[in-house]
């Protein structure tokens, strides 16, 4: 007999589970991708979950097989330490959501590190090394459920389909990330990568010490900088800035949360975040958008797909 846990579902997953044979919902197998570029939907199917609400949102899940790569991944890392990452990862959660997109954010912080252990609205029971919750109408966040000590031993993602975005919070700082150079969290190809920063002298020269594959992706234009406490770019207070930030400021791809130096990143709980953090998170959305394409483009071949 297998030792592994049981996993655990809601009312709400039972209720449409119990459904979905009735009305025709359900795939006979069950295939397993093992690949790093299928992160983005989960590299392990734990389960065929049917097609309906699920927490109150609706995701579609007309198959079991995961397929590689077929969901945008970004990927939301901080350049140095307190620059915010996952303040601005659950802020551009938030727009998509309010945009209709369905987004998953992984969240793969150890739990006593993690910024997003109360930012949801609805608890969704945890399997696989994961605890699954809910915020707003479109937004399904998974968070890393047992204390872990490295990078290397963040379990593999759930499985999930029907959503038009994965934001990836690494969670990890950049030197940790460079020790564990097998772990997924780094490795997956992500269609952008989003470093975020502050606008001081020790930030920006720590965010030019990024990890060598950034310079691909900068070359390829899918590199987006937030500097979050400045509203725009200036050379006095970005004069020790090197060639990453500046070649991204020419291509335009370095955003703005213009939060007040001096203040403290408010606390991500489940209410919505301020104003001063939704506008620019629309505007990173918008810039990721013109990097990958309309993110409902997945949930359309999908469904034409299996109609």
């Amino acid at each position: 007999m297998s030792s592994r846990t049981a996993p655990r579902f809601s009312t709400r997953e039972l209720q449409a589970a119990a459904a979905a044979p009735e009305a025709g919902r359900f795939s006979s197998t069950i295939t397993h991708t093992e690949t790093t570029a299928a992160v983005a939907e989960g590299t392990q199917p734990v389960r065929d979950e049917p097609d309906g609400i699920i927490g109150g949102a609706r995701f579609l899940t007309a198959t079991s097989t995961v397929s590689p790569g077929s969901t945008p991944l970004v990927r939301v890392r901080a350049a140095n330490a307190g620059a915010g990452a996952s303040t601005i990862a659950l802020a551009l959660a938030d727009a998509a959501d309010l945009a209709g997109l369905r987004t998953r954010v992984l969240d793969a912080a150890a739990p006593v590190w993690s910024g997003l252990l109360g930012a949801t609205v609805t608890e969704l029971g945890a399997a696989d090394g994961w605890r699954r919750g809910r915020r707003g109408a479109g937004v399904l966040l998974d968070r890393v459920e047992k204390s872990i000590q490295v990078a290397e031993e963040v379990p593999s993602p759930r499985s999930v389909h029907g959503v038009d975005l994965t934001v990836l919070d690494a969670g990890w700082s950049m030197r940790e990330l460079a020790a564990a150079p097998t772990t997924w969290v780094a490795t997956t190809p992500a269609q952008v990568e989003v470093p975020v920063t502050r606008p001081h002298g020790l930030a920006l020269s720590q965010t030019e010490a990024a990890p060598a594959h950034l310079e691909d992706h900068l070359n390829a234009d899918r590199v987006v900088v937030v500097v979050v406490g400045a509203s725009r770019w200036s050379d006095r207070k970005f004069a020790t800035a090197g060639h990453l930030l500046r070649t991204l400021h020419l291509r335009e791809g370095v955003l703005f949360a213009p939060l007040p130096a001096a203040k403290a990143m408010p606390g991500l709980g489940p209410d919505p975040l301020p104003k001063q953090l939704t506008t620019p998170s629309q505007r990173l959305l918008e810039r990721i958008t013109t990097i990958t394409g309309p993110l409902t483009a997945s949930r359309t071949c999908k469904k034409r797909r299996h109609t």
